[in-house]
C-alpha cells in the first residue's frame, strides 16, 4: 500500500504542475479585473499539489506502520463505485436535462445512498444545494450553467 500511495502523491503533483504548464498562457485576470479563464485551473492545480505533497508527507510519516490491506469489496466501498457510476450518468444528463434538472435528481439519489432517510430533507437540502449553485455561478461569477438541449 506504501508503494501506492507514494504514486498517487506523486501523479497528483506532476498532474498540478502539467495543469500549470498547460494554463500558463492563459491569462488569470482579464482586462476589466474579473476572473480569467486561467484562473481556476491555477486554483485547481495548486489544490493537486498540495494534496499531494500532504500525500507524500503522511506516507513519509507512517514509514513504520504495518502494511495494510484494503478490501475493495466491502459497502462504503461499493457504496463509491455506485456514486461514481451515478457521475457518469449525471455528466451525461447534464447535456439532456440541464443543471437544475439533472442536479435536482441526482442530489437525494446520492443522499440516500449515503444514508439519509428523511424525505423531506432530501427534498429541502436538494432545492437550496442546487440554488445556492445556480446563483453562485449566474449571477455572483457570472458564469453559464448547462442547460438542457431542448430547451434551445
Amino acid at each position: 500500500m506504501r508503494k501506492q500511495n507514494i504514486v498517487v502523491g506523486a501523479v497528483a503533483v506532476i498532474f498540478g504542475l502539467g495543469i500549470i504548464m498547460l494554463s500558463r498562457d492563459m491569462p488569470l485576470f482579464d482586462e476589466s479585473g474579473m476572473l480569467g479563464e486561467r484562473f481556476w485551473p491555477f486554483c485547481l492545480a495548486w489544490l493537486f499539489i498540495g494534496l499531494g505533497v500532504l500525500q507524500l508527507i503522511n506516507v513519509y510519516r507512517q514509514r513504520a506502520a504495518a502494511d495494510t490491506s484494503v478490501d475493495l469489496s466491502s459497502a462504503p466501498v461499493r457504496k463509491a463505485y455506485w456514486v461514481a457510476g451515478l457521475m457518469g450518468v449525471y455528466a451525461i444528463a447534464l447535456c439532456y436535462g440541464g443543471f437544475i434538472a439533472s442536479s435536482l435528481v441526482l442530489i437525494p439519489i446520492v443522499m440516500r445512498i449515503m444514508g439519509e432517510k428523511r424525505p423531506w430533507f432530501l427534498g429541502v437540502s436538494s432545492v437550496l444545494i442546487v440554488a445556492c449553485i445556480y446563483i453562485a455561478f449566474t449571477m455572483i461569477f457570472n458564469s453559464p450553467l448547462p442547460e438542457s438541449m431542448f430547451s434551445e
